[in-house]
């Protein structure tokens, strides 16, 4: 038996008889695969919109602390402009 996987791609597997003559035919037994390999398609598909969702999630919390560390962060340059001022001056002062 063959599904079509993608437009260019196979997959082949053997399937017992005897499943054929269980679920009625070669056709129908290929229809309930091809079903429930979209099913399963499916499933993944939408824990993979779940997980996306989850990173946007997160994105936004990260957008959203960007100000205030970005503040936070031009307090500290100022902190820091400001000892390196009082650095300079105690040097100059010795020398």
């Amino acid at each position: 038996m063959r599904l079509s996987r993608n437009r260019n791609s196979k997959i082949e597997f053997g399937i017992p008889k005897d499943i054929y003559d269980k679920l009625g035919s070669q056709e129908r037994t290929i229809e309930l695969l091809k079903m429930g390999l979209l099913s399963l398609k499916v499933t993944l598909l939408e824990k993979e919109i779940v997980d996306l969702n989850e990173k946007i999630k997160e994105s936004k919390k990260v957008v959203a602390e960007l100000p205030s560390e970005i503040e936070s962060l031009q307090e500290l340059l100022r902190e820091a402009v400001k000892d390196r001022k009082v650095l300079e001056n105690l040097l100059d002062k010795k020398g």
